[in-house]
């Protein structure tokens, strides 16, 4: 009689693919489709699996509790558009080794060297093609950067030497409220003025330090003046 024939052994690394745990992505966006969005681009391609955190304080949470292999942060959560750099800067200044994917609407070179500055490790927008996002996951896990081409050249622009700084652009109700802090009005007095809370006239606020890089309350003032009157903005 025949022996029957044996299956061929795995090999060896073929048997540790198999053992392989899927990659852990934490995903730090205050819209929760997102992260739904992610095991739908990641299926087939990736093997991951996937955390969800709605706020910045959430994602510090998760990362301490959760320990994932990458990080993917939104910059604008809430009524902040940097919530996500400041994020950033927090998990880098606690010792945060992991890689760090930006994931944003944003395409400002501005914002973007903001937040690599911070300490993200690449940048990918979120109307690219699923393959371009997984392509960007590959790289950071990879211990590479990745920033989109495009997104790339603007940035190396800005850091020539003699480049004159590309002067941020400022929503409406940015404006508004650079205006009045220009004016020397008190956030009480905007809030109450633009029928707005004084939370979303501080969170505005810290915004436009970002964006014009003051340090304080009295240099936004100052710099609010110096911009508005540069600009065709006017006070």
């Amino acid at each position: 009689m025949t022996a029957p024939a044996q299956a061929p052994n795995p090999s060896p690394a073929s048997a540790a693919a198999a053992a392989k745990p899927p990659l852990h992505v934490l995903i730090v966006d205050d819209h929760p489709v997102v992260a739904e969005g992610w095991e739908w681009i990641t299926r087939g391609r990736l093997e991951c699996r996937i955390t969800a955190a709605a706020t910045p304080s959430q994602g510090w949470r998760a990362w301490r509790r959760a320990a994932p292999d990458i990080i993917v942060i939104d910059l604008t959560m809430g009524d902040s558009k940097l919530a996500g750099v400041r994020l950033i800067e927090r998990l880098r200044a606690a010792g945060a080794r992991l890689p760090i994917l930006v994931f944003t609407m944003h395409r400002s070179p501005i914002t973007a060297r903001r937040a690599l500055q911070a300490g993200c490790n690449g940048i990918i927008m979120k109307d690219s093609p699923s393959a371009e996002i997984c392509e960007a996951l590959r790289e950071l896990v990879a211990g590479r950067g990745y920033v989109p081409a495009d997104l790339a050249r603007k940035i190396a622009l800005m850091e020539r030497p003699g480049a004159v700084p590309a002067r941020p652009r400022l929503t409406p109700r940015e404006l508004d409220i650079l205006r009045a802090i220009a004016g020397g009005l008190s956030y009480r007095d905007i809030a109450l003025r633009a029928n707005i809370s004084y939370k979303t006239v501080s969170n505005v606020s810290q915004t436009l330090k970002d964006k014009l890089g003051a340090q304080s309350l009295a240099d936004l003032a100052v710099k609010a003046v110096r911009h508005l009157s540069d600009s065709h903005d006017g006070i």
